[in-house]
């Protein structure tokens, strides 16, 4: 009896780390694709990369200062399109116009983060049953049940990656990435900085700078 008790205490406490991570949010970002020289090939090194997200989220700057400071880890000079550019800096403008404008402010590259996709998922999580246990001292077994069965609602964001040469005005790098989140708007400051890391990992793999 005493085994049987603290088996199902193990599974009780299984249960709950699984409710728990289901409800933190954030749960990974992955690189789907990349390619280099979409449209022209790279003449780096860069020395000044500018950084937009080109959604409009309150996240957004956020997101701009975790990937800016993983770039700085790589010994990249990189500064986020927020500060330079405000919300809607560069919305509807011309290609030649934001290639002026960026070297006007000393950046020879540019990085562009567009949401291509949402969409999302309602999962159904079972309640554990828990084990069989003894209703009374004879042969009947019922089991026990420690919690109802719960939904999570998972979102799923596809981005588009592009890294501009702005000399050239051409893409010479790009990128999707696929990332999971089930915590809402904390979930997304969460995985923040694992983002940021997934995808300046992925530049830095294809030695553009």
């Amino acid at each position: 009896m005493e085994t049987m008790k603290k088996l199902q205490l193990t599974l009780l406490a299984l249960f709950s780390v699984l409710l728990t991570a289901c409800a933190s949010g954030y749960h990974d970002t992955k690189v789907i694709s990349a390619e280099t020289g979409s449209q022209a090939t790279p003449k780096g090194p860069y020395q000044s990369l500018v950084v937009g997200v080109l959604v409009d989220h309150e996240l957004r700057e956020h997101l701009e200062d975790a990937i800016v400071a993983k770039f700085a880890t790589m010994g990249i000079k990189a500064t986020a399109a927020y500060t330079v550019y405000g919300d809607k800096g560069v919305e509807g403008k011309s290609l030649d116009y934001l290639a002026k404008r960026m070297k006007d402010n000393g950046f020879d590259s540019a990085l562009a983060i567009h949401l291509e996709d949402l969409t999302t998922q309602t999962t159904e999580v079972k309640g554990d049953p828990g084990v069989a246990i003894p209703a009374s001292a004879g042969m009947t077994m019922t089991p026990q049940v420690y919690s109802p069965d719960f939904y999570v609602n998972e979102d799923i964001y596809t981005a588009r990656l592009e890294l501009w040469d702005v000399d050239q005005k051409a893409i010479v790098w790009t990128g999707k990435t696929v990332s999971f989140n089930t915590g809402g708007f904390k979930g997304l400051e969460k995985g923040a900085d694992h983002y940021a890391k997934t995808i300046t990992d992925a530049i830095k793999d294809s030695n553009i700078f």
